[in-house]
Protein backbone atom coordinates (compact mmCIF):
# COMPACT_ATOMS: atom_id res chain seq x y z
CA UNK A 1 0.00 0.00 0.00
CA UNK A 2 2.82 2.40 0.91
CA UNK A 3 4.63 1.70 -2.36
CA UNK A 4 1.42 2.28 -4.33
CA UNK A 5 0.88 5.61 -2.58
CA UNK A 6 4.40 6.74 -3.42
CA UNK A 7 3.99 5.67 -7.05
CA UNK A 8 0.80 7.71 -7.46
CA UNK A 9 2.36 10.76 -5.81
CA UNK A 10 5.41 10.53 -8.05
CA UNK A 11 3.22 10.27 -11.15
CA UNK A 12 1.36 13.42 -10.20
CA UNK A 13 4.43 15.45 -9.21
CA UNK A 14 6.57 14.39 -12.17
CA UNK A 15 4.06 14.27 -15.01
CA UNK A 16 4.71 17.81 -16.17
CA UNK A 17 0.95 18.50 -16.22
CA UNK A 18 1.05 20.93 -13.31
CA UNK A 19 2.18 24.51 -13.96
CA UNK A 20 2.46 26.87 -16.90
CA UNK A 21 5.09 26.84 -19.65
CA UNK A 22 8.10 29.09 -19.14
CA UNK A 23 8.61 31.61 -22.00
CA UNK A 24 12.28 30.63 -21.94
CA UNK A 25 11.44 27.04 -22.91
CA UNK A 26 11.86 27.85 -26.58
CA UNK A 27 15.56 28.59 -26.00
CA UNK A 28 16.32 25.27 -24.31
CA UNK A 29 15.70 23.71 -20.92
CA UNK A 30 17.89 22.36 -18.14
CA UNK A 31 16.53 20.19 -15.35
CA UNK A 32 18.36 20.36 -12.03
CA UNK A 33 17.86 17.35 -9.73
CA UNK A 34 18.81 17.70 -6.05
CA UNK A 35 20.03 14.83 -3.89
CA UNK A 36 18.20 12.60 -1.42
CA UNK A 37 15.84 14.53 0.82
CA UNK A 38 15.65 17.43 -1.66
CA UNK A 39 17.10 19.79 0.94
CA UNK A 40 17.70 22.49 -1.64
CA UNK A 41 21.42 22.19 -2.37
CA UNK A 42 21.97 23.97 -5.69
CA UNK A 43 18.28 24.79 -6.18
CA UNK A 44 19.06 28.52 -6.25
CA UNK A 45 22.72 28.51 -7.26
CA UNK A 46 22.43 26.31 -10.36
CA UNK A 47 19.94 28.59 -12.17
CA UNK A 48 21.90 31.69 -11.12
CA UNK A 49 25.21 30.17 -12.23
CA UNK A 50 23.85 29.33 -15.67
CA UNK A 51 22.32 32.79 -15.91
CA UNK A 52 25.72 34.31 -15.09
CA UNK A 53 27.11 32.59 -18.19
CA UNK A 54 24.32 33.88 -20.43
CA UNK A 55 22.07 30.83 -20.52
CA UNK A 56 18.84 31.91 -22.24
CA UNK A 57 16.89 28.73 -21.60
CA UNK A 58 14.63 27.73 -18.72
CA UNK A 59 15.93 25.97 -15.60
CA UNK A 60 13.60 23.66 -13.70
CA UNK A 61 14.23 22.29 -10.21
CA UNK A 62 12.93 18.71 -10.37
CA UNK A 63 11.81 17.66 -6.88
CA UNK A 64 11.52 13.94 -6.41
CA UNK A 65 11.71 13.22 -2.66
CA UNK A 66 8.49 12.22 -0.91
CA UNK A 67 10.09 11.60 2.47
CA UNK A 68 12.47 14.59 2.78
CA UNK A 69 14.70 12.09 4.57
CA UNK A 70 18.01 11.34 2.81
CA UNK A 71 18.41 7.87 4.33
CA UNK A 72 14.90 6.82 3.30
CA UNK A 73 15.28 8.25 -0.21
CA UNK A 74 18.59 6.43 -0.62
CA UNK A 75 17.11 3.07 0.38
CA UNK A 76 13.49 3.29 -0.87
CA UNK A 77 14.85 3.31 -4.39
CA UNK A 78 11.52 2.90 -6.14
CA UNK A 79 10.86 6.57 -5.32
CA UNK A 80 13.86 7.70 -7.38
CA UNK A 81 13.11 5.23 -10.17
CA UNK A 82 9.47 6.24 -10.40
CA UNK A 83 10.33 9.93 -10.48
CA UNK A 84 12.95 9.27 -13.15
CA UNK A 85 10.36 7.59 -15.33
CA UNK A 86 8.03 10.54 -14.90
CA UNK A 87 10.78 13.00 -15.74
CA UNK A 88 11.65 11.01 -18.86
CA UNK A 89 8.08 11.49 -20.02
CA UNK A 90 8.25 15.19 -19.19
CA UNK A 91 11.45 15.64 -21.22
CA UNK A 92 9.91 13.75 -24.14
CA UNK A 93 6.86 16.04 -24.07
CA UNK A 94 9.11 19.09 -23.97
CA UNK A 95 11.14 17.96 -26.98
CA UNK A 96 7.99 17.11 -28.89
CA UNK A 97 6.88 20.71 -28.43
CA UNK A 98 10.34 22.22 -29.05
CA UNK A 99 12.12 19.72 -31.35
CA UNK A 100 15.05 22.05 -32.12
CA UNK A 101 15.71 23.00 -28.47
CA UNK A 102 18.36 21.40 -26.25
CA UNK A 103 17.37 19.50 -23.10
CA UNK A 104 20.09 19.14 -20.47
CA UNK A 105 20.30 17.66 -16.97
CA UNK A 106 22.45 18.57 -13.97
CA UNK A 107 22.06 16.20 -11.01
CA UNK A 108 23.53 15.87 -7.53
CA UNK A 109 24.10 12.78 -5.37
CA UNK A 110 21.08 10.42 -5.39
CA UNK A 111 19.49 12.73 -7.94
CA UNK A 112 21.96 11.29 -10.45
CA UNK A 113 20.00 8.03 -10.29
CA UNK A 114 16.82 9.94 -11.07
CA UNK A 115 18.69 11.55 -13.97
CA UNK A 116 19.79 8.23 -15.47
CA UNK A 117 16.33 6.68 -15.20
CA UNK A 118 14.87 9.81 -16.76
CA UNK A 119 17.25 9.65 -19.72
CA UNK A 120 16.60 5.94 -20.17
CA UNK A 121 12.87 6.70 -20.42
CA UNK A 122 13.08 9.47 -23.02
CA UNK A 123 11.20 8.23 -26.09
CA UNK A 124 13.06 8.01 -29.44
CA UNK A 125 13.81 9.80 -31.63
CA UNK A 126 14.26 12.46 -28.96
CA UNK A 127 17.54 12.78 -27.11
CA UNK A 128 18.90 14.71 -24.15
CA UNK A 129 21.81 16.99 -25.08
CA UNK A 130 24.33 16.75 -22.19
CA UNK A 131 24.13 15.34 -18.66
CA UNK A 132 26.26 16.54 -15.72
CA UNK A 133 26.55 14.34 -12.63
CA UNK A 134 28.08 15.71 -9.41
CA UNK A 135 28.65 13.90 -6.11
CA UNK A 136 26.97 10.91 -7.72
CA UNK A 137 25.79 8.08 -5.46
CA UNK A 138 25.18 5.94 -8.54
CA UNK A 139 27.39 2.86 -8.72
CA UNK A 140 30.67 3.43 -10.56
CA UNK A 141 29.88 0.20 -12.44
CA UNK A 142 26.41 1.31 -13.59
CA UNK A 143 25.57 0.18 -17.13
CA UNK A 144 25.31 3.43 -19.10
CA UNK A 145 24.60 1.94 -22.53
CA UNK A 146 20.82 2.43 -22.44
CA UNK A 147 21.18 6.02 -21.25
CA UNK A 148 23.86 6.86 -23.83
CA UNK A 149 21.51 5.77 -26.61
CA UNK A 150 19.24 8.65 -25.56
CA UNK A 151 21.99 11.27 -25.19
CA UNK A 152 23.24 13.36 -28.10
CA UNK A 153 26.37 14.66 -26.40
CA UNK A 154 28.24 13.45 -23.32
CA UNK A 155 27.92 12.59 -19.65
CA UNK A 156 30.24 14.68 -17.46
CA UNK A 157 30.98 13.12 -14.07
CA UNK A 158 32.61 15.35 -11.45
CA UNK A 159 34.09 13.19 -8.69
CA UNK A 160 36.26 13.52 -5.58
CA UNK A 161 37.85 10.75 -3.53
CA UNK A 162 37.46 13.01 -0.48
CA UNK A 163 33.65 13.17 -0.66
CA UNK A 164 32.59 12.57 2.98
CA UNK A 165 29.01 11.46 2.21
CA UNK A 166 29.93 8.92 -0.45
CA UNK A 167 32.84 7.53 1.56
CA UNK A 168 30.70 7.38 4.72
CA UNK A 169 26.90 6.96 4.86
CA UNK A 170 26.49 5.77 1.26
CA UNK A 171 28.90 2.88 1.86
CA UNK A 172 26.52 1.70 4.58
CA UNK A 173 23.21 2.44 2.85
CA UNK A 174 24.31 1.40 -0.64
CA UNK A 175 24.29 3.31 -3.92
CA UNK A 176 21.07 4.77 -5.30
CA UNK A 177 20.90 1.83 -7.75
CA UNK A 178 21.26 -0.69 -4.93
CA UNK A 179 24.88 -1.87 -4.92
CA UNK A 180 27.74 -1.53 -2.45
CA UNK A 181 30.37 -0.66 -5.06
CA UNK A 182 32.31 2.61 -5.01
CA UNK A 183 30.03 5.47 -5.99
CA UNK A 184 30.67 7.25 -9.28
CA UNK A 185 31.15 10.44 -7.27
CA UNK A 186 34.23 8.87 -5.64
CA UNK A 187 35.99 7.28 -8.61
CA UNK A 188 34.06 8.17 -11.77
CA UNK A 189 31.81 6.05 -13.99
CA UNK A 190 33.66 3.01 -15.34
CA UNK A 191 30.97 0.46 -16.15
CA UNK A 192 29.56 -0.71 -19.51
CA UNK A 193 29.42 2.24 -21.89
CA UNK A 194 32.61 3.87 -20.64
CA UNK A 195 34.53 2.64 -23.69
CA UNK A 196 32.28 4.81 -25.90
CA UNK A 197 34.43 7.81 -24.98
CA UNK A 198 31.31 9.82 -24.15
CA UNK A 199 31.61 9.50 -20.38
CA UNK A 200 33.93 12.27 -19.22
CA UNK A 201 35.17 11.61 -15.69
CA UNK A 202 36.41 14.86 -14.16
CA UNK A 203 38.53 14.56 -11.02
CA UNK A 204 38.61 17.23 -8.33
CA UNK A 205 41.86 19.21 -8.28
CA UNK A 206 43.13 22.21 -6.34
CA UNK A 207 42.18 24.74 -9.02
CA UNK A 208 38.51 24.01 -8.33
CA UNK A 209 38.84 25.35 -4.78
CA UNK A 210 38.98 28.85 -6.27
CA UNK A 211 35.49 28.15 -7.63
CA UNK A 212 34.14 26.94 -4.31
CA UNK A 213 34.37 23.17 -4.82
CA UNK A 214 36.72 21.95 -2.10
CA UNK A 215 36.19 18.25 -2.73
CA UNK A 216 33.10 18.03 -0.53
CA UNK A 217 29.76 16.50 -1.41
CA UNK A 218 27.42 19.38 -2.28
CA UNK A 219 29.70 22.43 -2.52
CA UNK A 220 30.16 21.74 -6.24
CA UNK A 221 26.67 23.08 -6.98
CA UNK A 222 27.53 26.56 -5.77
CA UNK A 223 26.90 29.49 -8.11
CA UNK A 224 30.57 30.20 -8.83
CA UNK A 225 31.42 26.61 -9.79
CA UNK A 226 28.33 26.29 -11.97
CA UNK A 227 29.19 29.51 -13.82
CA UNK A 228 32.93 28.95 -14.04
CA UNK A 229 32.95 25.25 -14.90
CA UNK A 230 29.70 23.39 -15.54
CA UNK A 231 28.00 26.03 -17.67
CA UNK A 232 30.34 25.47 -20.61
CA UNK A 233 28.56 22.13 -21.23
CA UNK A 234 25.10 23.70 -21.07
CA UNK A 235 25.34 27.17 -22.63
CA UNK A 236 25.46 26.81 -26.44
CA UNK A 237 28.85 27.76 -27.89
CA UNK A 238 29.06 30.61 -30.36
CA UNK A 239 30.96 28.56 -32.91
CA UNK A 240 32.01 24.99 -33.59
CA UNK A 241 35.54 25.64 -32.37
CA UNK A 242 34.25 26.65 -28.94
CA UNK A 243 32.13 23.51 -28.83
CA UNK A 244 35.10 21.27 -29.60
CA UNK A 245 37.19 22.98 -26.94
CA UNK A 246 34.46 22.55 -24.31
CA UNK A 247 34.15 18.84 -25.07
CA UNK A 248 37.87 18.33 -24.52
CA UNK A 249 38.30 20.55 -21.46
CA UNK A 250 37.95 18.01 -18.67
CA UNK A 251 40.00 16.05 -16.14
CA UNK A 252 40.15 12.32 -16.75
CA UNK A 253 40.19 9.49 -14.20
CA UNK A 254 43.96 9.75 -13.88
CA UNK A 255 43.55 13.19 -12.31
CA UNK A 256 45.23 15.33 -14.99
CA UNK A 257 45.01 19.07 -14.30
CA UNK A 258 42.05 21.00 -15.66
CA UNK A 259 42.58 23.69 -18.25
CA UNK A 260 40.46 26.02 -16.12
CA UNK A 261 42.24 28.48 -13.84
CA UNK A 262 41.00 31.26 -11.64
CA UNK A 263 42.01 33.75 -14.33
CA UNK A 264 39.07 32.52 -16.45
CA UNK A 265 36.60 33.93 -13.97
CA UNK A 266 34.83 37.26 -14.45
Amino acid sequence: MLKRYFAIAILISSSGIIGCADPKDQFGKTWYIDGAGNWGFGAVDVPLGLQDRGYAGAVTNHRWSLTFNPALDQTLRFIAKGSGQGLGNEITSYLQKYPTAEANIIALSAGTGVAMWAVENVKPPFKVNNVILVGSSLSSKYDMRKALANIRGNVYVYYASTDPVLSGPVRILGTIDGTFDDSAGLVGLKGPGYSSGRIKNIAWNRSYSALGWTGGHADCVNRKFVAGEMAKYIVPSRNAGDSRQASNDFVDINGAESALTASNLP
